[in-house]
This record gives C-alpha cells, sequence and structure tokens, in this order.
C-alpha cells in the first residue's frame, strides 16, 4: 500500500471520528435539554428509552405552599410512562398545618397520586404532538372518599424559527382533580431561546377551575441535565387560585440501564 492512500485512509478514519462524535453530542444535548412540562402544560417532549426525568414543582403563595412531583420513565418510540403527586405542601398561616381535602364539596381533591402515559408522534422537524393521559386516587385514609382523578390531553408543538417554539392543545378533565368549573379547554405556552443558558418560558390553561392559570417566566441550564425555572402565576378570572411563585426543578438523563 503506498504512503498517499495510507494517509488518505487516516484522514478519512479521523474525519469519521469526527463526525460520530458530533453527532453523539448532538442527541445527548437533545435528550438532556428537553422537558416535559412547560410550567403546567405538557411541552411535547419525550423522554428517551430508559432514561428518567424528575421535575419538582414548588408554588408558593401568602398562606401556603404547594409541592408537585413528577417521575418519568421512557419506553421507547415516543411512548413513556410515570408518576405525579400533586398538591402535597402546607399552609403556614394562619396555623401550620398540612395541605388535604377528601371532601368534593370544598373543591379539588388533595393530595393525589397519579399514573401518567404519554405517546409522542413526530409529523415533522418542526411539529410534534403528544397525548396522554394521567389517572389516580386522592390520598385519604377513608376508603369511601376516595376519588378517581384525570387529566387527559393532546398538544402540538411547532417550531416558528429556530429558537422559538409555540405549543397548543386542549385538556379534559374532573371536578375531582380541578373541583368546580369546566371540565374541558384549551392550552397554549411558550420557549424562546435567548441563549445557550438563558430560556423565556409561559403557558396558559384556560376555564375557571383550580388549573386555569397562567404563569409568565424563564428557564436556565444549570448543566446538562440540571435545569432551574422560575414563574409569576396569574390566576384566570373567577379561578379559585391566588397569585404566586412557582420554582421548578429539572433533572434530565439518568441512565436506568
Amino acid at each position: 500500500m503506498s504512503k498517499i492512500v495510507c494517509i488518505k485512509i487516516k484522514y478519512m478514519n479521523f474525519f469519521k471520528n469526527i463526525s460520530l462524535i458530533v453527532i453523539l453530542n448532538i442527541i445527548f444535548l437533545q435528550q438532556t435539554f428537553s422537558q416535559q412540562n412547560l410550567f403546567n402544560i405538557p411541552s411535547c417532549d419525550s423522554t428517551y428509552k430508559n432514561k428518567l426525568f424528575y421535575q419538582h414543582q414548588l408554588n408558593l403563595y401568602k398562606y401556603k405552599l404547594e409541592s408537585k412531583i413528577h417521575l418519568v420513565y421512557g419506553l421507547g418510540k415516543g411512548w413513556d410512562a410515570g408518576l405525579n403527586l400533586v398538591g402535597k405542601g402546607f399552609y403556614f398561616a394562619p396555623e401550620w398545618r398540612a395541605l388535604h381535602n377528601d371532601n368534593p364539596s370544598k373543591g379539588a381533591l388533595y393530595p393525589i397520586i397519579m399514573g401518567t402515559l404519554q405517546k409522542q408522534f413526530v409529523l415533522s422537524e418542526k411539529l410534534l404532538i403528544n397525548g396522554g393521559t394521567q389517572i389516580g386516587w386522592n390520598l385519604s385514609s377513608k376508603i369511601n372518599n376516595k376519588k378517581v382523578n384525570h387529566f387527559s390531553y393532546i398538544v402540538a408543538s411547532y417550531h416558528i424559527f429556530e429558537g422559538f417554539r409555540g405549543v397548543f392543545g386542549g385538556y379534559y378533565t374532573n371536578r375531582m382533580y380541578v373541583g368546580e368549573g369546566n371540565i374541558a379547554g384549551v392550552m397554549a405556552g411558550y420557549e424562546i431561546k435567548l441563549s445557550k443558558r438563558w430560556y423565556l418560558m409561559g403557558d396558559w390553561v384556560s376555564g375557571n377551575n383550580d388549573a386555569s392559570v397562567t404563569v409568565l417566566g424563564g428557564m436556565y441550564n444549570l448543566s446538562k441535565r440540571v435545569q432551574v425555572c422560575a414563574g409569576w402565576q396569574i390566576p384566570n378570572p373567577k379561578t379559585p387560585k391566588d397569585m404566586g411563585v412557582v420554582l421548578e426543578l429539572n433533572i434530565m438523563g439518568w441512565d436506568v440501564f
């Protein structure tokens, strides 16, 4: 084999290795910089196969603190499944006590543990559609007070231009989950990339039930696997919610296998 041919082969192998590294990094960044939700609505992202996604949201109001935990496992082919723990928290005024309601006549039930299932459909490089459902029971010590809670949705995400995507869809739920008010409506949100680490984002849930609010805020990528988000919650008219601060932690890409 001539010296020139050997040099060509070495250069070809070098560029193949470089290309492979670039492709793997692109895939890795896509996996680790995606999240399951904006603030309150699904974002159309999907958890990769054998990966875990963890999200913890805190809603801070004048007299209470609410906690939401979201754990998802990627099943592959656009499917993921998980568990939600919603409505855990406490009142800190006028006295300290745990958040708890197992009486439907007093509004939405909480806390609730729910199983989740979601499927993503990739229609193009810019357009994604996700459909999913969440179903479970409130954590009551009395069997007769346990009620089925559910929340189902379909949302579409469209990358309008580089660094900017919009999300729009609809939902159907029940009064056990959202209390008095409408049980179906629309959802909308956005995400705008300002830099490698900083994003603006917000979302809105229509209606006058317990989930009908707008949250406007932003996100910061602490690392390739950790994001922190913060926003200001604005309730819709006639919604039984107060204004408050929303804080969120996202941890992505845990390897299970």
